[in-house]
């Protein structure tokens, strides 16, 4: 069993909270991840989304970021009398999705691995190290970590974005890069020499390759 804490928040949503994310993130609600993004496309918070109730999910969210998406989303929240609450829950990266459950524990599917949400403390099993190793195998980076703000795009085409859901907050300029062009950066993994040194100095989530013995990392390179 291989599992690490993460620095997430859990926001509970409630009260029209189908009708409120529907309007506000860019992926349907039937998804694993989604994003709140300004008018510009550019990232407030992504997140893991996993319904729980008739009306109710739970979102998990960088915690560096709540302050800033709670600012964010509050007048939305009044107008549409939509209830969001900070829990205590926690939040584990279960790397082999095999470790054990406790009652009402949710899970979040990951591309490998998955997320855990549960209210009891489990001791982690995989130091960060391995934890970064996993992450860029699987191109898996985490919001305040690998990207802030950037426009949604350059993270990601299609994680967090749906383009057939209808209107939401800054869709227009993501269904303009989408439809007419393509994303100016990526985000990727790469080894550190391959890169540029301002480059070097941008790469984060770096780790030693145990095949090559080379350093590696997520960077936004050139997309071209």
């Amino acid at each position: 069993m291989r599992i690490i804490k993460l620095n997430k928040s859990i926001l509970k949503v409630s009260g029209n909270a189908a009708q409120f994310l529907n309007g506000l993130t860019s992926n349907g609600l039937d998804q694993a991840q989604n994003a709140f993004l300004t008018i510009h496309g550019r990232i407030i918070a992504t997140f893991d989304q996993i319904k729980t109730g008739e009306d109710e999910f739970l979102l998990v969210i960088a915690s560096q970021a709540v302050e800033a998406l709670l600012n964010h989303i509050s007048r939305y929240a009044k107008l549409s009398k939509t209830t969001i609450v900070q829990t205590d829950l926690l939040t584990y990266f279960d790397l082999d999705g095999d470790a054990l459950l406790h009652p009402g524990d949710q899970i979040i599917p990951q591309k490998s691995g998955r997320l855990i949400i549960t209210a009891a403390d489990v001791k982690d099993t995989v130091s960060s190290s391995v934890f970064n190793l996993f992450r860029l195998e699987y191109q898996l980076p985490l919001h305040m970590i690998d990207y802030t703000d950037e426009m949604i795009l350059n993270v990601s085409v299609h994680d967090f974005v749906s383009y057939t859901k209808g209107c939401f907050l800054g869709q227009e300029p993501v269904s303009k890069v989408y439809n007419r062009s393509k994303p100016s950066w990526k985000l990727s993994v790469c080894f550190k020499d391959e890169l540029d040194i301002k480059a070097q100095e941008r790469l984060t989530s770096t780790a030693v390759d145990p095949q090559t013995s080379r350093v590696k990392g997520f960077a936004f390179i050139a997309n071209s």
